[in-house]
């Protein structure tokens, strides 16, 4: 009985022990946010890096109300440089007293020179194998300089990097912003071929920042192949399907008629016949006319069908858009049509997977087709907003 009283005594003691290595919650520095840019001192060196480290400031983060006005003392941005991550972070440490820690990292921001350079894989590797990393952390592409994105003072937000990742968010609002890319994600898509996209970012003012539009990398070189800008975007989530929602403007008449989109459904089928690769893509939306700056009636069958029309012949505007400059221009699949072309065609895919969009480039070559079908299936509070005719 003395033997299994000792043995619980012991096991209890064990149990109950302190961590060796653990570190007391003051004396943590918690990054938030982070900006990648090559140095500025040797930028033709790719080893050069310049890590612009956001760090939250207790005392100044718990003064005041949530959300009432921006001030630089709730963050510290520390800047290093080195020839790897791993020695940049190390830097920050003779110069705070307080080490990074990154289990609450919210935001990463790579700049453009980084983004097409050799080094993008080598310096997202740091951050998927940190065991403090989450793969659910934010990333950026900026044509400007990422530490400078990290530098704005919003007015109702404390830490720029929430601030930001907040906007990030709002693609289910804005039909021209692409969904949230995650750290894991582009793990994903660096261990494959598939081309991809990420979310583009740019400073407005010292106070703003704007997310629209998306940055392009190819799947098999990992390289920043070009920007797309806001108009195509919005196509290219019509095709892809990612749209979550938005307003869309069409004119009637030479009048405005907002288009609200409750459903969007996209679906694509791969044709290969005769040696020729087409994709037919069929794109469904339902929606509302939230506001209109025409006087009609939206009972008359015939004023429904032409706010239809001038919808369907705006969505294809933008589709047009997007495949000119994505097929056309960039030549990178980031419609995802080699994987479906992939799962219909399996055997012939293995004649196409080794030059889809890179070398022969086959994807360039395919033909696209997009047929767009528009129901407006409410007109909101009214049916009419005008007695003129």
């Amino acid at each position: 009985m003395r033997k299994w009283r000792l043995l619980i005594i012991i096991f209890c003691l064990l149990i109950t022990s302190g961590c060796w290595d653990s570190i007391e919650l003051e004396e943590r520095g918690f990054v938030i946010g982070v900006g990648i840019d090559l140095s500025e001192d040797d930028v033709e060196d790719q080893g050069k890096i310049k890590l612009s480290q956001q760090f939250v400031i207790p005392s100044g983060s718990s003064q005041g109300e949530s959300g009432q006005g921006g001030s630089a003392d709730a963050f510290q941005n520390i800047t290093s440089t080195g020839n790897t991550i791993f020695e940049t972070v190390r830097r920050v440490a003779a110069r705070t007293n307080r080490s990074p820690f990154y289990e609450h990292i919210k935001l990463i921001v790579v700049s453009e020179a980084i983004a097409e350079s050799d080094v993008f894989p080598d310096i997202l590797d740091y951050f998927l194998r940190y065991p403090e990393m989450r793969r659910g952390t934010q990333i950026m592409i900026t044509p400007e300089k990422a530490g400078d994105i990290l530098e704005i003072t919003p007015k109702n937000e404390k830490l720029p990097a929430i601030y930001i990742k907040s906007i990030s968010r709002n693609n289910y609002k804005n039909a021209r912003m692409v969904p949230p890319t995650r750290i894991g994600k582009i793990h994903e898509n660096l261990l494959g071929n598939e081309s991809y996209m990420i979310q583009m970012i740019e400073k407005l003012n010292s106070e703003e920042v704007k997310i629209s539009g998306q940055a392009v990398f190819n799947g098999y070189t990992d390289k920043l192949v070009g920007f797309i800008e806001e108009d195509a975007t919005e196509g290219i989530n019509f095709i892809t399907g990612e749209l979550k929602g938005g307003l869309l403007e069409a004119k009637v008449k030479d009048e405005i008629v907002v288009y609200e989109m409750d459903k969007v459904k996209t679906t694509v089928e791969p044709i290969y016949e005769k040696g020729k690769i087409k994709f037919k893509v069929d794109i469904k939306t339902t929606g509302t006319i939230p506001e209109s700056y025409k006087s009609f009636d939206l009972l008359n069958k015939k004023e429904i069908e032409q706010t239809e029309q001038a919808v369907k012949k705006e969505i294809y505007r933008f589709t047009d858009l997007a495949i000119k400059r994505v097929r056309d221009e960039l030549k990178t699949d980031i419609f995802d049509f080699g994987k479906k072309f992939k799962i219909k065609y399996p055997k012939e895919w293995e004649n196409f997977i080794n030059d889809w969009d890179i070398d022969e480039n086959y994807f360039s070559q395919s033909e696209i087709e997009v047929n767009v079908n528009t129901v407006i299936d409410r007109s909101g509070t009214i049916i009419r907003s005008s007695l003129k005719d």
